[in-house]
């Protein structure tokens, strides 16, 4: 009777060692959910699974990421409330919604503001950069990388714009992001609001005459399928920044927090040499789909900063931290000043 029940005993004790160690040793992976409002194919989302597998790769599969593409979980409006209220991991959006949230990124919707790549990269990576995407904290929102979208470029059925009288009386569709807009009427148009995934429909029920969006999405939305026009007039620089819950990530694991930063670095650099890479090649085949491209000489694109980009300035100033505004411009001129000297 004694001998049963110390086997009894003992067999208590080793299963209580295996269920403890199975509670530290077999814990279940952190998982990472991701918005994205695009394809699979385009360079963010190219960008976004080298972040995925740079993740799950050094933190050995305990932090798994699921990518979630094409508005799967909602817009993108909608995917940064999801974030900020820390139902959401993650989410990219471009600059125009994510002002709902925190108005300073009003900054990155500056008509005409980077007259290149690499002086976008150089304000977006330094410390304006870095200060931008610090600003959403004390509303709940850490942003780790500004994922690539590009220059976004005007299509339209009515004529190819050349200068801002071609785009007087034009219904223009834009992203629900105000300065956009009022850089639309500033140059004459008519600008009106739809959202991401009605974009299509709007041009093919001609509810309006154009729209502008960078190159990868005009390719993989076949604009050329609604539109006859491409002007490749580059009015706004258009990042993705990539956003998480700043509660969720501060209890994570150090270790994990610097995975993941370093992998939203990897991401947003490998989907700016994706883009940057593809458009020459996306122009082509758009002419070969039948639409007329035209690019804008830098005379009439200076004309068009002239008529439009001082009035958007003022209002955002109006908007949000004047400060920041200025520091903003004056980091770009900076940057200009170190590109032209070849640094």
């Amino acid at each position: 009777m004694k001998k049963s029940l110390w086997f009894s005993s003992l067999a208590m004790v080793v299963a209580c060692i295996f269920l403890f160690s199975g509670m530290a040793f077999g814990a279940s992976p952190i998982k990472v959910r991701v918005s994205l409002c695009n394809s699979p194919t385009h360079p963010q989302s190219i960008g976004m699974q080298a972040f995925k597998k740079y993740v799950e790769e050094n933190t050995k599969g305990n932090v798994q990421v699921a990518l979630y593409y094409n508005s799967q979980l909602g817009g993108e409006r909608e995917s940064v409330e999801q974030v900020k209220s820390g139902s959401l991991e993650m989410a990219t959006a471009s600059a125009g919604p994510l002002t709902t949230f925190n108005s300073k990124f009003m900054v990155l919707d500056i008509p005409f503001a980077f007259d290149s790549y690499e002086i976008a990269w150089g304000v977006l990576d330094g410390p304006m950069g870095q200060k931008l995407l610090n600003s959403g904290e004390n509303i709940g929102l850490k942003g780790l990388a500004y994922l690539e979208n590009g220059y976004r470029h005007v299509t339209n059925t009515v004529r190819p714009i050349n200068g801002p009288e071609d785009l007087k009386g034009i219904k223009i569709r834009t992203m629900e992001a105000p300065m956009h807009m009022e850089n639309f009427r500033a140059l004459g148009a008519n600008p009106t609001p739809v959202p991401w995934t009605e974009l299509y429909l709007s041009m093919q029920q001609k509810i309006v005459d154009g729209q502008e969006n960078p190159l990868a999405n005009i390719w993989e939305v076949k604009m050329y399928e609604v539109q006859k026009f491409t002007s490749l007039t580059g009015h706004i620089y258009d990042p993705m920044p990539l956003v998480t819950n700043l509660a969720w990530f501060n209890k994570l694991p150090k270790e994990y927090q610097s995975i993941i930063k370093e992998g939203a670095i990897l991401a947003q650099n490998y989907s700016r040499f994706i883009n940057k890479a593809r458009e020459d090649a996306i122009i082509e085949k758009l002419a070969e789909k039948g639409m007329k491209v035209n690019t804008l000489t830098a005379a009439a694109k200076e004309k068009m900063r002239a008529t439009s980009q001082a009035s958007v300035v003022a209002k955002i100033k109006s908007s949000t931290d004047k400060t920041f505004v200025d520091e903003w411009l004056a980091a770009i001129e900076q940057v200009k000043k170190d590109v032209d000297a070849g640094f």
